[in-house]
């Protein structure tokens, strides 16, 4: 369906949320950002090898849906709603063929995105495997996953206080 899809499918699911889950949305968020950071810190002599040597290789010739899921547009919509017009207006260069990154600027980069805010395969992929940064590498992984669970068990805790609003005190009414 293409990143435009998963865009407005993501600004949907960001509006839909009332002010306790927004809470918890930023708190993951913040989570996936710090464990970023983290990552950054600790791989940035291997970043500057894969800039130094590639050049941003793995931004050409892509498709970006491929790349860029819901939960990364969600994720960084949530973190930097000021970029959101600059996001949609990458989107309008979305095609249907292989092509550099639409979120580079220029169409040569550097990225829209800043350092610690970027999508989760953009933030975990290098030029090597390097087991020096597989905790942080898993750090990021696992507040995408958490990320995603929030949303898919989100109607499963609305059912349940709604249940709860109809019976305050908790207990099983039997008759």
């Amino acid at each position: 369906m293409g990143l435009k899809h998963s865009f407005r499918a993501a600004r949907r699911k960001i509006d839909a949320l009332d002010g306790n889950e927004r809470t918890t949305l930023l708190a993951i968020c913040r989570d996936i950002r710090h464990a970023q950071h983290a990552l950054t810190q600790k791989a940035a002599p291997l970043l500057a090898s894969c800039m130094g040597k590639c050049r941003g290789l793995c931004c050409r010739n892509i498709l970006p849906a491929d790349i860029v899921t819901e939960w990364d547009l969600l994720y960084i919509l949530a973190m930097a709603p000021e970029i959101e017009d600059a996001m949609a207006v990458c989107l309008t260069r979305e095609g249907f063929f292989p092509a550099d990154c639409i979120f580079l600027e220029n169409g040569t980069g550097p990225c829209l995105f800043p350092d610690t805010l970027r999508p989760e395969r953009c933030i975990i992929s290098f030029c090597r495997v390097e087991p020096c940064i597989e905790k942080e590498i898993g750090r990021v992984m696992s507040g995408f996953s958490r990320l995603i669970r929030f949303f898919m068990f989100r109607p499963l805790r609305r059912l349940q206080r709604w249940l709860l609003q109809l019976n305050p005190t908790g207990r099983c009414i039997h008759r």
